[in-house]
């Protein structure tokens, strides 16, 4: 009789067991999205972080290249009545 009080009680002590594995897995895979979550988020940061310091560090190029852009625009339209439409006049 004592053989299957303990086959009871292991029967019953293993359910446990399977169902705090369960648990521990699921607390573990939410973990691992949270963290996955919170580095995707830090990795944003830092690449913005990145982009403004490069747009930063290299504002007066930036600047000097619209500007001649800017400038050549004016200049072939003023001079060549074109324009986006490649100096075609509209009558």
């Amino acid at each position: 009789m004592s053989s299957l009080a303990s086959g009871i009680s292991n029967l019953v002590s293993s359910l446990f067991e399977i169902l705090a594995g369960i648990l521990d897995s699921v607390v573990s895979a939410l973990q691992s999205v949270f963290g996955l979550a919170r580095d995707l988020i830090g990795s944003i940061f830092d690449l913005m972080s990145g982009l403004v310091g490069f747009l930063l560090g290299n504002i007066v190029i930036i600047g000097v290249l619209v500007a001649a852009y800017v400038g050549y625009s004016a200049y072939r339209q003023k001079n060549q009545g074109g324009g986006v439409t490649g100096g075609v006049k509209r009558s």
